[in-house]
């Protein structure tokens, strides 16, 4: 099986949703060490790759969750191995 290409923040962004479950995108900004647009990059990214899928946020209809698809999620099992700082501020 052929390897994709991540885009430049990608495996971080795909390590915190692993650990931590659906997350908004300030979420995420404020869970890795990436500038701002390249958190944005990395998500629009998986989701054109469809690593990711997003679904709408109910309590607050102007974001959206983004989370890892199920069926990806086993593909990118070493990536669960390493140690990931996430932190719970957001």
């Amino acid at each position: 099986m052929k390897r994709r290409k991540l885009p430049r923040g990608g495996e971080d962004i795909i390590k915190v949703l692993d650990v931590s479950g659906p997350m908004t995108q300030k979420q995420i900004l404020g869970s890795v060490s990436q500038p701002e647009r390249t958190v944005r990059y990395g998500i629009r990214r998986l989701l054109e790759k469809g690593i990711l899928k997003k679904m709408s946020n109910l309590s607050d209809m102007r974001s959206v969750f983004y989370y890892l698809d199920p069926a990806i999620r086993d593909n990118f099992e070493f990536l669960v191995g390493e140690t990931v700082k996430v932190s719970q501020t957001a």
